[in-house]
């Protein structure tokens, strides 16, 4: 078997296949056996298996090295021990590789500048990661792409998710121009912005996102877990987009594939959150109870990475079912094992806070402490807004909405979910607060705000009418009244916000 076959399998993003390949090759020659265990420590470190990385790199004894090859070494040690989690020893030898590359190859000098900009991230240096990964340009190809993926990471990790989707869209813009391909880099860019579509309401580019998800290949091995989130934010979409038969079908497929127990409860509480969304309670609360049960057999001192917000995506759901002890539990479980640990590593901590926030007065709302549930849902609201966290938001303003009778949440949800279905469940409910949050107007005052969302002047409505034009603008001045505003094209973008009417002036739901 040729290294060549080995290489070749790389540069198509055949990780597996490349080192099934890589165990077939026999060489002796040094520079052919420096390639060949460089070629396998490149691929463990694209699968984060630092260890294995490590075990390929000592295989060799590298000698009378190149200046190019000396800093490749050097850059997949210090990648590898990042990677096995000793992230300030890796970043150290990184740093050192940096330097050793002043003179190498521009295609090196990138690769060493992405894996420290990684380290520097999973450090949580953020600002420095980001220095990194803009001196990488466009010329070097896949580095270059996988580069404006992590600078979607960096976003996501300040909280600056509209910027964060924008680097994973560059990402897989910049992936179609590749001479190289690297099916993880597409996996996990797919990954970000499928995660963030629904949390941002990007309805209107979601048709695009979803046929990419289902032409590309999940089954290649190590992007499982991404697949499972993939999944998860599509199940969200089909929700918002007013699909509750897809959003159970996506659930399930997230739950067929679940690469644990943890990942299964996810899959129950999303399931449990659709029914719960089409008003189906009895089928809410048996999803919830299964989801229950099984997180019971877990240890959550051992939930990986991205399940450590487990405890609160079950007790969101147990809330709504008004039980009221097993959310509580699931709360000082997260507060006393989990938050300790986010506070430290996570430079996002201020949505997870808000996160907690929603559910804890999810719960005071469901025990009638009204006070509290205010208070703490206005908290919440205020670190999901500024965030532009806008699904979360609207959740929250809508809760907000019924508990104060606050025209500025009302208004903050009918911008929010301006694109969504009608059949999506916060669409409804906004729909049950317009009424009570609208002005009463008469037949005669509804016919000229169809005539004024039409572009008409007084004038042209008073004849339309058969009536003055002072009389139409009486009639007018009364509506800035009844609706608080001060011209007429805030009065038209009032009456078609409230869905009195549309911008073809036919009445809408009064």
């Amino acid at each position: 078997m040729a290294l060549a076959d080995a290489r070749q399998a790389f540069l198509d993003g055949d990780f597996e296949r490349c080192l099934v390949l890589c165990d077939a090759v026999r060489v002796r020659q040094d520079s052919a056996r420096f390639e060949l265990a460089v070629l396998r420590a490149r691929v463990h470190v694209r699968l984060d298996r630092g260890d294995r990385a490590l075990e390929a790199l000592r295989a060799v004894e590298f000698t009378a090295l190149t200046v190019d090859q000396y800093a490749t070494a050097r850059m997949l040690t210090g990648a590898a021990y990042v990677r096995i989690g000793q992230k300030a020893r890796g970043e150290q030898i990184l740093v050192e590789a940096k330097d050793k590359a002043a003179d190498a190859h521009p295609t090196v000098r990138a690769e060493v500048l992405l894996q420290l900009a990684i380290a520097k991230f999973r450090l949580g240096v953020y600002d420095e990661a980001e220095r990194l990964l803009v001196r990488i340009d466009a010329a070097q190809d896949i580095v270059y792409a996988h580069a404006l993926e992590y600078r979607g990471w960096v976003a996501q990790a300040r909280g600056e998710f509209e910027e964060a989707a924008r680097w994973f869209r560059a990402a897989l813009t910049a992936l179609a121009d590749c001479s190289q391909r690297d099916r993880f880099v597409e996996a996990k860019s797919l990954y970000g912005l499928a995660a963030l579509a629904p949390e941002l309401l990007l309805t209107e580019e979601w048709n695009v996102v979803e046929a990419r998800l289902r032409a590309f290949d999940w089954s290649a091995s190590g992007v499982t877990r991404w697949r499972f989130w993939v999944n998860i934010a599509a199940s969200m979409m089909a929700e918002i987009t007013g699909d509750s038969a897809s959003a159970r079908v996506w659930a399930r497929r997230a739950a067929a594939g679940a690469d644990g127990d943890g990942y299964r409860v996810v899959a129950l509480c999303r399931l449990a959150a659709v029914f719960r969304g089409v008003r189906e309670p009895s089928a809410h609360v048996e999803f919830v109870e299964r989801a229950w049960e099984l997180y019971s057999t877990l240890d959550i001192r051992d939930l990986s990475a991205d399940l450590q917000q487990l405890p609160l995506y079950l007790a969101e759901e147990v809330a709504h079912t008004k039980v009221r002890k097993q959310a509580e539990s699931l709360l000082a479980q997260y507060r006393e094992v989990i938050r300790p640990a986010l506070k430290s590593s996570s430079g996002d901590s201020d949505r997870y806070d808000a996160m907690e926030q929603y559910v804890e007065a999810v719960l005071f709302d469901a025990c009638g402490e009204s006070t509290k549930a205010v208070r703490t849902f206005s908290a919440a609201y205020n670190v999901l807004a500024r965030l532009g966290y806008r699904r979360r938001a609207t959740m929250v303003a809508l809760r907000l909405a019924r508990l104060t009778g606050k025209k500025r949440y009302v208004e903050y949800a009918g911008t929010a979910l301006r694109d969504v279905s009608e059949q999506f469940w916060m669409a409804r409910e906004l729909r049950e607060l317009l009424p009570s949050s609208t002005p009463s107007v008469t037949e005669t005052e509804l016919a000229i705000l169809r005539l004024l969302v039409r572009g008409k002047t007084y004038k042209e409505i008073g004849a339309l009418r058969r009536s003055s034009w002072k009389t139409v603008a009486n009639h007018v001045q009364a509506l800035f009244r009844k609706f608080g505003v001060n011209s007429r094209g805030e009065l038209a973008a009032e009456a078609m916000r409230r869905r009195l009417v549309t911008f073809h002036g036919t009445s809408g739901a009064r």
